[in-house]
């Protein structure tokens, strides 16, 4: 696979390699921690020596925030000390290591950490609370005050774009959209731009956890009440300004696609 890689990308002429191939949303729940460890892990290695073997002369590694932090109430700068839970987390820090212990002279090497990614045609979690919105049942976690980032496929492009385009220097890149936003305020937003009144619920945290454990949803009310905050300092410095697309209005545009 090296040897073959290195010659489609020299007898091409392709001077940039942007590996966004992985596992990511397991929805099915079928994939174990081996699945991880070949697809993010083993792959990338392999991609990458074939792109150091090559004359291509940058590289850029999608891994993911989780492969820092999986929550996080601070915004988490680059410098933070890595300390993956999941095995989707573990794999993308084990290829982003790889990575890093490989630099050579003469190659841009980047590595983009993203948080929440979303745009048309996303699946996830942003999908599940807009078909909660639709329901018309009342928001029943409006005492939760949490924080998230963000990140819109339009100012991911754009990132992409200027890092390919302009002279930035190689490393670790946390990638999010200027700004934070709560699921409190995330759920007033999908309703306003369903035209659907917000209902919110302030119910005592006690009962919610109570009810979450009783129903067996711990772990969804952790994914709707955690915070996970990105510092885009490093990035912002980077680009010399501020992103194009606004955090509200990316994911205006991404709600909107759920209409079909």
């Amino acid at each position: 696979m090296d040897e073959i890689s290195v010659s489609l990308l020299d007898t091409t002429g392709i001077g940039a390699v942007i590996h966004l191939a992985g596992i990511a949303h397991d929805l099915s729940n079928r994939f174990q921690g081996d699945d991880y460890n070949e697809v993010n892990f083993e792959n990338t290695k392999k991609i990458f020596d074939a792109f150091l073997e090559s004359g291509a002369s940058t590289f850029i590694f999608l891994s993911s925030i989780k492969a820092a932090v999986d929550m996080t109430s601070e915004p988490v700068t680059e410098e933070v000390v890595p300390r993956p839970i999941t095995p989707y987390g573990k794999s993308k820090l084990k290829a982003e290591q790889y990575i890093l212990s490989k630099m050579v002279a003469g190659k841009r090497i980047f590595i983009f950490r993203p948080c929440m990614m979303h745009g048309p045609g996303n699946k996830g979690n942003l999908n599940s609370l807009y078909r909660f919105v639709k329901t018309g049942i009342p928001f029943p976690f409006g005492v939760f005050e949490n924080k998230r980032s963000f990140l819109s496929i339009g100012n991911f492009v754009f990132i992409t774009q200027q890092f390919l385009q302009n002279e930035i220097q190689s490393g670790v890149y946390h990638l999010a959209d200027d700004g934070f936003i709560s699921t409190r305020e995330l759920y007033t937003l999908i309703a306003a731009t369903l035209g659907q009144s917000a209902r919110i619920w302030r119910i005592p945290k006690s009962w919610i956890a109570v009810a979450a454990g009783v129903a067996g949803k711990k772990h969804m009310l952790n994914k709707l009440t955690e915070d996970l905050v990105v510092s885009t300092g490093k990035l912002s410095v980077s680009l010399g300004g501020k992103l194009p697309v606004t955090l509200q209005a990316g994911l205006v545009k991404t709600i909107q696609s759920f209409r079909g």
